[in-house]
């Protein structure tokens, strides 16, 4: 056995209340010592069936693969689920080494497939592995032609240099139905020329000076960014892929990235495969957001959603009205962030869901759903995947299959990938 399998939960619930369930199937059934809760809220006076299941996609007590983070899963056209993250290899005399795992020269990209009616995962296979240097933050999609691509970033750097040596990549593939790796059509560099970074980056600059502190250390951090501004490397190194890209509505493959050099977002468009790209306006507002993720609105409208890494613990959002080439200003939402990994998705109910740990400050232990009726202006409905104190689970990513139930995809203790697998009606408590 390759995944650790978790009994689904289906429930039949009159009456009101929540019902907290604590181990929802025998605690045997987890690999120790890797415990597991439960919350199931349940608020409506009307019958209701629920459907959740989980399960691990490798046991870490079995199989070690070291720092396992950042993951990204999809379905494939036949119905098999694929999901990939990154992960440490085997040591090597002649590579290097750091007390953060996740960028050493061994860190690669892993990955495992759940077949269609199948109740385990595959092995994990290795997907991606740049000899020398740490391959991290990989996500997935698949175009309108059914193509799958893998988009990843390359610590050029490292361990040296980490995230802002990185070079974004993608390969794609029309051969990957079948198991282990695909066979890639395509893998090239893209390297970004953000348009409007000045202003951005100028603009942050001067409210950081703004706010002056004793010891001038927004002063120097001011300083610094605009010296980088002249960095030729600093603006075109360090952009990082990390939720979905999007497909939108002509075809063209939007890829959400951010860079760290810079601590902004924009977004990378092609229409043809990776022949040519069209770089968006960086998105505006204040500096330390990262990791976007965009959603489709069915106006017209896209709205990036971004992990907030100043001291407003709050997620943070923007607008284009042009298919993504140009942004509003960054406001903040209701949601708290931790500076903690996101995703949203625009459901088929026409309701928004966002994964996210629920909390302002470390530690990660709390992940929950939540789902909006209007766009993200507000949150109706919420409901915990994980709270288990002083446990890690974050990177959430997460899709909804064919059959209309959702698939989330996170980091499991920095040990193994949990996958859960539900209905939109386990998170609202309404039949659909």
């Amino acid at each position: 056995m390759t995944g650790t399998s978790i009994s689904p939960v289906r429930l039949s619930r009159p009456g009101a209340g929540n019902q907290s369930l604590q181990s929802a199937c025998p605690i045997s059934h987890f690999p120790s010592p890797i415990p597991i809760s439960t919350t199931i809220n349940t608020d409506r006076l009307a019958p209701v069936i629920i459907m959740f299941e989980a399960d691990l996609i490798f046991d870490p007590d079995r199989s070690s693969h070291g720092h396992v983070h950042s993951s990204c899963i999809v379905e494939c056209p036949n119905g098999d689920l694929l999901s990939v993250w990154y992960e440490n290899g085997p040591k090597r005399d002649d590579h290097y080494y750091t007390k953060d795992a996740d960028k050493s020269d061994d860190v690669r990209i892993g990955a495992a497939r759940l077949h269609r009616g199948a109740k385990e995962w595959s092995e994990p296979f290795v997907m991606c592995d740049t000899f020398g240097v740490a391959d991290n933050s990989p996500c997935l999609a698949i175009d309108r032609e059914e193509r799958l691509w893998l988009v990843y970033s390359t610590m050029v750097g490292a361990p040296t240099k980490t995230w802002d040596s990185s070079i974004l990549r993608y390969s794609v593939s029309s051969d990957y139905q079948k198991p282990g790796v695909p066979r890639w059509d395509k893998q090239e560099i893209l390297i970004i020329h953000p348009r409007g970074l000045d202003e951005v980056v100028a603009r942050g600059a001067d409210e950081l000076r703004r706010f002056a502190d004793w010891d001038n250390k927004n002063e120097a951090i001011a300083r610094g960014l605009l010296e980088r501004l002249n960095d030729p490397y600093a603006r075109r190194l360090g952009w990082q892929p990390r939720a979905h890209p999007l497909i939108l509505s002509d075809g063209t493959l939007l890829i959400p990235l951010a860079n760290e050099s810079f601590g902004v977002a924009a977004m990378a468009m092609t229409s043809d495969v990776g022949e040519t790209w069209t770089i968006s306006q960086v998105v505006p507002g204040k500096l330390g957001v990262t990791e976007p993720s965009v959603a489709a609105f069915p106006d017209g409208k896209l709205v990036v959603f971004l992990r907030d890494d100043t001291d407003d613990h709050r997620i943070k959002r923007s607008e284009s009205l042009d298919n993504g080439n140009a942004w509003s200003p960054i406001r903040a939402t209701d949601l708290p962030n931790p500076s903690s990994g996101i995703e949203a998705i625009l459901l088929r109910s026409g309701k928004l869901a966002m994964v996210y740990n629920d909390k302002e400050e470390e530690p990660r232990d709390r992940l929950a759903m939540s789902i909006s009726e209007d766009f993200g202006e507000t949150w109706k409905w919420t409901r915990r995947l994980e709270d288990t104190h002083g446990q890690r689970f974050d990177y959430p990513s997460i899709i909804q299959s064919r059959d209309g139930s959702l698939h989330v995809s996170y980091s499991y203790n920095l040990r193994t990938i949990k996958h859960v697998h539900f209905d939109e009606e386990w998170v609202t408590g309404e039949a659909l």
